[in-house]
């Protein structure tokens, strides 16, 4: 059977139709050309090669980390250490080690012995900012913060060896409230977020010091 013939009305309607498509499919053409023209390198500039993605490999361990280090322990190769890291992951033994360089504590360049000292440095600033928040803060606004700070901080991992035990007195828990007190009123155009202490637990169950932990999730 034939097909039918469209009807009048809707041959003017189709013919109606046809510029506009037409047009939109020139606007389309225009704005792709458009796009690829902006994503395209200038004449002449080399391509951006990069580098080959390592094959998975074992996680990082104490020869591994010593291969990226130079003379007076100076981490010569961060970018090679961070993809290693990511392909392979760490020994536990090493994350405390290893997460301070993966987060920024230390400045480039530092040997062993800077690094220390660098940490004593920020140990001792971190003692001087909590005090100083807590003194310049108003008592209603401390316990606001320190209520939704405590309110995740026992809830937080307590069935780890490292937050499990009585809540009372518990050495972990109150370095954990403490660093996440201090951390919402020093930011307090953040402030404290529902589950920041769950990013900041296992860096306190990892590194068991409050002023690296603090310093890590900064």
């Amino acid at each position: 059977v034939a097909a039918a013939e469209p009807v009048p009305e809707r041959r003017s309607l189709l013919a109606a139709a046809l510029p506009f498509t037409q047009a939109l499919l020139a606007q389309v053409g225009r704005t792709l050309a458009r796009a690829q023209a902006a994503l395209a390198w200038p004449e002449g500039a080399p391509p951006v090669v990069s580098p080959p993605v390592p094959a998975p490999c074992a996680p990082l361990g104490d020869a591994d980390l010593r291969s990226y280090l130079g003379p007076g322990g100076r981490l010569l190769r961060p970018q090679e250490l961070r993809l290693h890291v990511f392909h392979g992951g760490v020994e536990p033994g090493l994350r405390k080690v290893v997460w301070r360089y993966l987060l920024n504590v230390f400045p480039a360049g530092l040997s062993g012995q800077e690094r220390l000292s660098h940490l004593r440095r920020k140990a001792a600033e971190y003692t001087a900012l909590k005090a100083a928040l807590v003194a310049r803060t108003a008592p209603a606004e401390l316990a606001q913060v320190g209520a939704a700070v405590h309110k995740d901080v026992v809830r937080t991992d307590r069935a780890h060896p490292y937050f499990g035990g009585p809540e009372e007195g518990h050495p972990h828990l109150l370095a954990l409230q403490d660093l996440l007190t201090t951390f919402a009123l020093g930011h307090p155009h953040l402030s404290y977020c529902q589950g920041m202490s769950d990013v900041a637990a296992p860096l306190l169950a990892v590194l068991d010091d409050e002023a690296q932990t603090y310093l890590c999730f900064c």
